[in-house]
């Protein structure tokens, strides 16, 4: 009984709660509310960028070998023994440090020999001389004959050649011993010794007894298509005419942009490869933390094109299903419309666009997935750094 009374009451409070309800639906607030709904506007966030042309110099991304800026190989200029290694191996070299020591003695034995013929032609000259005084004297009272005085003339010339003759050998000599001791022609570091102390050298070997390379400064060698030349050399021309000597390119180390090292273009070869068709470029770099070292391969960016263009982050490019690549742009009614654009590579992670904007453009970088008909733009400055963060 309970039960039925309590199913009762239920069912009437559901009736007179579906009564209230159909009583309010034509109401004056419920029908101001739906229509609030119903004129509430959608809205779309997007971040824009304007676009703005600048000159932009485009590159190609070429391997090159790492070569030694000077390159010394040490020979002796005189023949001996070598008594002594005067560095270390694998370490920095100034220019005239000593390298090898060949037994001196020999050197200072001829130099006391020499000496001792510069002073014997000394006295020699000086007894011409005294015998020339003698007869040029008798010779004006013609006390003596004309072929003794022309004699002593040219016994005084032929003393004072020899004396002339024993400075020069005697110079030589002290020279030698200055050879004695091998030194850096250069500064760079010394690789390792190719003899040992105890070996006879001689002038003129072949064998170097030691190599120096100079790699605070180092050449990076590239290979490009003969093709590339004219374009090379107009973009150097137009570096000569701005005063800049050489070409800037990057040199890349790894993929932290950071560890770039700026180098310079110097020349490009005017020889071409049979095999290949490309020519030798070469490029000059600071190397003062010796990164690189003769013999490495490096990633290049050699310059290609210079253009004026508008650089834009790469997020902003879409794909139509034909792979042609536009952009969204907001014009002045607050619309967002396509442009088709066309690219010309990637700089420093952003597209390069040539053609298909102007300057001023609003350009949609972040959120143009939410554009729909009808909904409302809410544009903002697009923040890379908040992107980045």
């Amino acid at each position: 009984m309970t039960v039925d009374i309590q199913k009762s009451s239920l069912l009437i409070t559901s009736l007179l709660v579906s009564a209230l309800l159909v009583g309010c639906k034509g109401s004056p607030f419920t029908e101001s509310l739906e229509a609030a709904e119903m004129e509430q506007p959608m809205v779309a966030n997007v971040s824009v960028l304007k676009a703005e042309k600048k000159s932009v110099t485009l590159f190609d991304e070429l391997q090159g070998r790492v070569v030694a800026f000077r390159t010394a190989e040490i020979r002796p200029q005189v023949s001996g023994i070598i008594t002594e290694r005067l560095f270390k191996q694998g370490e920095m070299t100034a220019k005239n440090q000593p390298l090898f020591q060949i037994n001196k003695e020999p050197f200072l034995i001829d130099i006391k020999e020499k000496e001792a013929s510069l002073a014997q032609s000394n006295v020699n000259l000086l007894l011409a001389k005294r015998k020339y005084t003698r007869l040029q004297a008798l010779d004006k009272s013609s006390a003596v004959s004309k072929q003794a005085y022309e004699e002593a003339v040219f016994n005084q010339q032929k003393a004072s050649a020899n004396v002339m003759q024993n400075e020069a050998t005697l110079e030589q000599s002290k020279l030698n011993l200055k050879y004695a001791t091998i030194r850096a022609p250069i500064s760079g570091i010394i690789e390792q010794a190719l003899v040992t102390e105890g070996t006879l050298v001689n002038k003129g070997d072949s064998q170097a007894l030691a190599i120096i390379k100079q790699i605070d400064k180092v050449y990076i060698d590239v290979r490009q298509p003969a093709s590339k030349l004219s374009t090379l050399r107009k973009l150097l021309s137009k570096g000569e005419a701005t005063n800049q000597k050489g070409l800037g390119v990057n040199i890349k180390l790894s993929d932290d942009s950071s560890e770039d090292i700026v180098g310079k273009i110097v020349f490009s070869g005017i020889s071409v490869d049979l095999n290949t068709g490309d020519l030798i470029v070469r490029i000059v770099a600071d190397n003062l933390k010796r990164t690189l070292l003769p013999g490495m391969y490096v990633r290049t960016e050699v310059p290609r094109r210079s253009l004026n263009a508008f650089l834009l982050p790469q997020q902003a490019i879409q794909r139509a299903s034909n792979g042609e690549a536009f952009v969204s742009v907001v014009t002045a009614s607050n619309d967002a419309i396509k442009r088709s654009v066309t690219l010309d590579g990637i700089q420093d992670h952003q597209y390069v666009v040539s053609s298909g904007l102007k300057n001023g453009d609003s350009v949609i970088i972040e959120g143009y997935e939410n554009i729909m008909p009808d909904v409302e733009l809410n544009a903002s400055d697009w923040n890379p750094s908040a992107q980045a963060g």
